[in-house]
């Protein structure tokens, strides 16, 4: 049995979709990732030198903006499309329960839903049990899948019209490379227990290391069409992760 693989543009000629502009979505997604990448690091540093606080502080309206920006925008593809989609639209779209929408979108309303269900979940654990000990507590983990399901919502979607443009977008070629890059940035953080660097002179450092962050640059980089997508990935979380500590 033979397998053909298809390039962008006949993947685009077969779903007969064309894409000339990028919808505002895709941006708002975008925004919505960077605004969760720059409140959980703000976050940690908040409780690193402040401590805990009500849960209103500013890196917590950062996160969870992110996730409903992420989430209403998604929301709103999925409507569309189901009710006021092109045939082409729909023909590309995944169905779940009726409704009809990107893959993308898809993932970053699970992400959104699962942060919504995180954030109260978080505030009772603080109260019942006081000041977290480690960054992946239950309510914490809920989050993290949140945030991540977001962030690659995000790098789906920019794929998905990366994919279905005959001609070189350099635009959403970028910001596919950056989506992954903050997706990466998220592995990070959610590995530091294991990457400080007191960690560096034993084995569990470079087994988490070499587990979680070639799968991410190595698979991301494969479906790139920049010229050098995993030093682009790199240095989008490197930096993320400059400016937040400058």
């Amino acid at each position: 049995m033979g397998v053909t693989a298809l390039t962008p543009s006949a993947t685009a000629r077969r779903t007969g979709v064309r894409v000339s502009v990028v919808p505002w979505h895709i941006p708002a997604v975008l925004f919505a990732s960077t605004s969760m990448v720059v409140g959980v690091i703000w976050d940690i540093s908040w409780h690193m030198t402040i401590g805990r606080d009500t849960f209103w502080t500013p890196a917590h309206l950062a996160i969870y903006l992110g996730g409903i920006v992420g989430g209403l925008a998604s929301g709103y593809v999925v409507l569309r499309t189901t009710f006021a989609g092109t045939a082409a639209e729909r023909a590309a779209a995944v169905r779940f329960w009726g409704f009809r929408g990107p893959l993308g979108a898809w993932v970053t309303i699970w992400g959104a839903l699962a942060m919504l269900t995180s954030a109260p979940f978080d505030d009772w654990w603080h109260n019942a049990y006081g000041l977290d000990v480690e960054i992946l507590s239950p309510p914490h983990v809920v989050l993290a899948l949140g945030i991540v399901s977001i962030a690659t919502g995000a790098m789906l979607g920019t794929l998905a019209y990366q994919n279905r443009t005959d001609a070189r977008s350099g635009w959403i070629d970028r910001g596919y490379a950056y989506a992954a890059g903050l997706v990466l940035t998220f592995y990070a953080i959610l590995a530091t227990e294991y990457t400080d660097r007191i960690l560096h002179h034993s084995s569990i450092f470079y087994m988490v290391a070499c587990a979680a962050f070639p799968f991410v640059i190595v698979g991301a980089a494969s479906a790139s069409r920049l010229r050098w997508p995993a030093t682009t990935i790199a240095g989008v979380y490197t930096l993320v992760t400059v400016l937040m500590v400058w």
